[in-house]
């Protein structure tokens, strides 16, 4: 088990754990982010990531700071891993600049830093006024995406220009001039089994995100069966699974917490296309905390996540990556790291 694992992780941004921290940046301040990052390194978590988001979810939440400005604060106060969690091109960011952007990250924190792309939610992609594709024409604008952003890593790495003329995306002749000695890793992450296996084809690795064991059995599938069709080779490349709980003192708290903080788990349509926290904060008021079973763990009970975890681990995954949907972070933190990891470890 271990030896194959650890092959796996021996990819993009190198993990030396298994469970990884999800910094809460819609809940709590900038400043507060940088100190829970902090604490979870402290607590025995391995990593940290960071969503790149414009608007919270629900208007209580109360933050979405700018995930890139943030990560440098971050990355000066922790020495793991760090990366952008589901950042998309098209809308808000070019994949040029997005590029630059996590090269730049590469270039002050060697081998610590990656980048997941995913193809982006309205609320977040809309504010620039662009046209919101449908699903089809955003899952080819993630792998152009993909495909520049790699392009342009190798060329500038090469010291050479590069220019790309594509169907969503287009770069005249230029390159990066600050690169890493190792470009940083690029995953897609998706819920979605063919995506996943073109994410085998085209990127360095997987972030399964927001997914049932059954599903996340399938991903990892399709997503070994894209890199042996690229002739690249599945046990080199990072396979890793995000995952939404809710933990609290008491199981009522946490059961209230995520019908309060996460209603958007319930919801059983996709939500891609919301694009006000004003809209899914009325919607949230149809949600009952009956609607969240087997959608997510909801438990005061560290043994029940432990069990989640381990579950995803078990099946192939080299690592989760855990969203504490509740405002419990430093207490969650310090449970966890007393009661879950080890176990892992």
């Amino acid at each position: 088990m271990s030896e194959q694992r650890t092959q796996r992780t021996q990819g993009p941004a190198a993990v030396a754990g298994r469970v990884g921290y999800v910094v809460p940046v819609d809940g709590v301040t900038p400043r507060e982010a940088v100190d829970l990052a902090v604490l979870a390194e402290h607590c025995g978590f391995s990593g940290t990531m960071v969503a790149d988001t414009f608007q919270p979810w629900l208007p209580g939440l109360g933050q979405a700071p700018h995930a890139w400005t943030l990560l440098g604060a971050l990355a000066e106060h922790t020495t793991g891993d760090f990366g952008v969690g589901m950042a998309a091109s098209g809308g808000r960011m070019h994949p040029a600049s997005l590029a630059q952007a996590s090269a730049t990250l590469g270039a002050l924190h060697p081998g610590r830093h990656w980048v997941s792309l995913g193809v982006g939610e309205a609320l977040h992609e809309h504010v620039v006024g662009d046209y919101w594709p449908e699903p089809p024409q955003r899952v080819a604008r993630l792998f152009e995406a993909v495909e520049l952003v790699k392009r342009l890593y190798a060329g500038s790495a090469a010291g050479r220009d590069v220019r790309y003329d594509g169907s969503h995306f287009r770069l005249e002749t230029s390159r990066l001039w600050t690169m890493p000695e190792q470009p940083p890793g690029v995953l897609v992450a998706t819920s979605g089994p063919q995506t996943a296996r073109r994410a085998g084809r085209s990127a360095d690795g997987l972030l399964a995100v927001a997914v049932q064991p059954q599903q996340a059995a399938l991903l990892l599938e399709r997503f070994r069966e894209g890199a042996q069709e690229a002739g690249k080779d599945p046990a080199s490349m990072p396979a890793w699974l995000h995952l939404n709980l809710s933990w609290a003192p008491t199981t009522e708290e946490a059961e209230r917490h995520v019908v309060e903080r996460y209603p958007m788990a319930a919801m059983r349509f996709a939500r891609g296309d919301l694009r006000s926290p004003h809209v899914v904060e009325q919607i949230a008021r149809l949600v009952r905390p009956e609607d969240f079973a087997g959608r997510l763990p909801v438990s005061a009970d560290p043994a029940v996540h432990l069990a989640e975890v381990r579950a995803y681990l078990d099946l192939g995954y080299d690592r989760v990556l855990l969203h504490q949907v509740g405002p419990s972070q430093a207490a969650f933190l310090r449970c966890f790291g007393e009661h879950v990891l080890p176990a892992l470890s």
